[in-house]
């Protein structure tokens, strides 16, 4: 996609995208991937609070799913699409944001396990585990379909990460009445 492109796409001239991205494209492009992918403020308030793996881990989950994916999951599926045809600068704008995301969940969860190595596997999981849901019940509109409990499914994956599952909670796909 070009500056040409983008500036005909959103009604207006190329001169003023570099008037207001002076750094070209992937100015744009960072602008764009940070107005519409989950945003650090949201979750870093939610989780600042956490107490144990447990609550990060349900905070989070709710947060990704209140707050950040839903209202922005359907606008990114563009970049998806797109993700193929970017060039190593524009690959490496995404690659930024998400290593920036990725690293400030990991500091949250090293609070609470006790190597780095285990904070980091966490986070990875709960991005992976993220992403699939944000893929599966919104993109693919899955939760029209099938009965799903979204509360149920953050506190069944807060306990098995947290170590802290007794049985007691339920799997998200069960029938709740």
């Amino acid at each position: 996609t070009s500056v040409r492109q983008i500036a005909d796409a959103v009604g207006c001239t190329e001169a003023a995208l570099y008037y207001h991205f002076k750094e070209g494209k992937r100015a744009l492009l960072g602008a764009v991937v940070e107005a519409y992918m989950p945003t650090l403020n949201t979750l870093t308030s939610r989780c600042q609070a956490a107490t144990s793996l447990y609550d990060l881990v349900e905070r989070f989950g709710s947060g990704i799913i209140e707050e950040a994916l839903y209202p922005n999951v359907s606008r990114l599926r563009w970049l998806i699409v797109e993700f193929p045809t970017l060039n190593a600068d524009e690959r490496a704008t995404i690659y930024e944001r998400s290593a920036r995301f990725r690293q400030t969940l990991t500091d949250f969860i090293r609070a609470f396990v006790e190597t780095d190595a285990e904070a980091e596997r966490l986070a990875w999981i709960l991005a992976f585990v993220m992403f699939g849901y944000g893929q599966m019940m919104i993109n693919m509109e899955m939760a029209s379909v099938f009965p799903f409990d979204t509360r149920a499914f953050v506190e069944d994956l807060a306990a098995r990460l947290s170590g802290s599952h007794l049985g007691e909670v339920g799997c998200a796909c069960d029938d709740h009445d």
